[in-house]
């Protein structure tokens, strides 16, 4: 084993040890330090038939930002579903353009759903 590798295990071993491990991907912890968890959804295009829009977004605390990249020839349109402390739902939507690759900020955090639409326009 090399002297790094063997260094890095005993590293590991030592956090082990001591009950602190360390944070991956995906994983939440307690305290002050928490890695937020990424969603990822797509939908097929109707052309060409054999690709997608795909999509992702994080559970942010203020606002959401959905990363899309749309293989299609249409636009689509993408639907965030957000639900106020009281209960009460609002939507928020945008549009996809054909081909293109970017990323939108919505003004709210933790969507409750999130919908790419079969239409290049928002309800």
């Amino acid at each position: 084993m090399k002297s790094r590798n063997l260094v890095l295990a005993a590293a590991g071993l030592g956090l082990a040890l001591t009950g602190i491990a360390p944070v991956t991907a995906g994983a939440t912890t307690s305290g002050d330090v928490s890695v937020q968890a990424v969603h990822r959804k797509s939908a097929k295009c109707v052309s060409p038939a054999d690709q997608k829009i795909n999509i992702s977004w994080g559970d942010g605390n203020v606002t959401t930002t959905v990363y899309y990249n749309n293989h299609c020839n249409q636009a689509r349109a993408i639907e965030l579903e957000f639900v106020r402390e009281n209960g009460e739902r609002f939507n928020k939507c945008f549009v996809a353009p054909a081909k293109k690759k970017s990323s939108k900020e919505i003004d709210h955090s933790n969507p409750n759903k999130v919908s790419i639409l079969n239409r290049a326009s928002c309800p």
